[in-house]
């Protein structure tokens, strides 16, 4: 599938891969888009381009001080490659990388904006060490259950609490929210409000 209407708004050059600064591209195609009086599907080709929430200073902020990471589900890896940007040890973690023998049915054709490699949930058991981050995991996808295979301390989880994206199980049995911040989806569901949160494991876990 090509490009669709996003990119027709804005051309979406491969210069977009220069090194990250103050001016978010990102954010700027977003709120564009946002204002046309049908949007149809650009915000969708928009999410397959970039990530399906717009990285933020605070959000990024917070993410570097839980820091090394291991992002699963990283699609075309922009958060890590942001983070990446602001000198933050993360590995890239995803079934199917853009770019690689299987079809990435959320981020088709998308090249990936830093090194993803291609691994699921069960890797997690290599990287306790690490915090596991996770960005809009897919609702009812196999991520759901990445808690299983991890047996570090800190989970970030940017989600919507099981409206479009998958809740993971034994989260709240195991883990305590610590921080909790608004973020922004580029497709919110409804009344459901995405968040960034942070959770620590309790000591009896």
């Amino acid at each position: 599938m090509g490009p669709g209407v996003g990119y027709g708004l804005l051309p979406l050059p491969e210069e977009d891969h220069a090194p990250v600064d103050v001016d978010d591209r990102f954010s700027t195609l977003l709120e564009v888009i946002e204002g046309a009086e049908q949007p149809g599907g650009a915000l969708t080709d928009l999410a397959q381009r970039y990530a399906y929430v717009v990285p933020d200073d605070r959000s990024l902020a917070v993410l570097a001080s839980l820091g090394p990471l291991v992002e699963l589900g990283a699609g075309t890896g922009y958060w890590a490659y942001r983070l990446r940007a602001l000198s933050v040890d993360v590995i890239a973690i995803d079934q199917m990388p853009p770019g690689g023998e299987r079809r990435n049915r959320y981020h088709d054709a998308s090249p990936a904006w830093t090194e993803v490699i291609a691994g699921d949930q069960t890797v997690l058991t290599e990287y306790s060490e690490r915090s596991l981050l996770l960005c809009w995991p897919p609702l009812f996808s196999s991520l759901g259950d990445c808690l299983t295979y991890y047996s570090g301390t800190t989970v970030a989880l940017i989600g919507d609490g099981g409206h479009r994206t998958a809740r993971l199980a034994g989260l709240n049995d195991a883990f305590s929210p610590i921080t909790v911040l608004p973020v922004r989806a580029v497709e919110p569901f409804p009344g459901a409000a995405p968040t960034l949160s942070v959770w620590q494991r309790r000591p009896d876990r």
